[in-house]
């Protein structure tokens, strides 16, 4: 059984963490709105410290606690193991690569990194903190008497979501609004008219509508997530 579960850790990546940086934006970007909360206005040009701040947020996610999660899903929901078995596939890997190289997909990227949010090194330092072999492995004790109800990828992510601290979140939020000016900055441009284009330009392209419905027929219903996000937070739908 070692033996399979190093094969399966090899030839195997997790899928959903990769969503997150994007998720976590598009759940920040709507947070003014629901809230209606005065931005202050930054004169001063940021410091570029924003990714400290964005790793603060990363900071309160209880990764081992995931991770137990994950793994437990993958040994006793089909529907789990099927879909990251999907993604050793050449089927999954074009059509992230179809995705990455969209025209909207470049151009939002581009707008993130402009404002400082560089998905690339937020992707890193979650790949930091998480190790996706141990969700191959055979799971031990701790993981078994777990005793959860399974509930498909959809029931992965709302069972992940309720690890979060979110009272947490909220407050290093708001706190994070008043105390840091590449933040503040950062949110003042994701609220802004260009931000909104580029996000219309990106939800409007019927090439990623289409590509996302292939992956949502293997479970991977990345739309469903984002609301599942809001929901949690009890936030409005876009």
């Amino acid at each position: 059984m070692v033996c399979v579960a190093s094969e399966r850790a090899i030839r195997r990546t997790v899928p959903t963490v990769s969503v997150w940086p994007l998720v976590a934006l598009l759940v920040m970007a709507e947070l003014g709105q629901i809230f209606g909360y005065h931005i202050r206005h930054i004169e001063e040009e940021p410091s570029h410290q924003l990714q400290q701040d964005l790793m603060d947020f990363i900071d309160l996610v209880p990764f081992e606690d995931v991770q137990r999660l994950m793994q437990y899903y993958y040994h006793y929901d089909v529907e789990v193991e099927s879909a990251f078995d999907y993604v050793s596939t050449e089927d999954y890997t074009q059509i992230r690569l179809d995705i990455v190289n969209l025209g909207e997909v470049r151009s939002f990227r581009r707008y993130l990194d402009g404002i400082g949010f560089s998905v690339e090194k937020v992707w890193s330092e979650l790949n930091k903190r998480f190790d996706a072999d141990d969700i191959f492995a055979e799971p031990d004790e701790s993981v078994r008497n777990l005793n959860l109800t399974t509930r498909g990828l959809n029931g992965l992510v709302d069972d992940i979501l309720a690890l979060l601290p979110q009272d947490e979140i909220i407050l290093l939020f708001f706190d994070k609004l008043e105390t840091s000016n590449d933040f503040s900055f950062f949110f003042e441009q994701i609220g802004s008219g260009e931000f909104e284009n580029v996000l219309n330009m990106l939800q409007s392209s019927q090439q990623l509508r289409i590509l996302l419905w292939r992956l949502q027929r293997h479970g991977f219903d990345i739309p469903g997530w984002i609301q599942l996000v809001q929901k949690y937070f009890s936030f409005s739908s876009f």
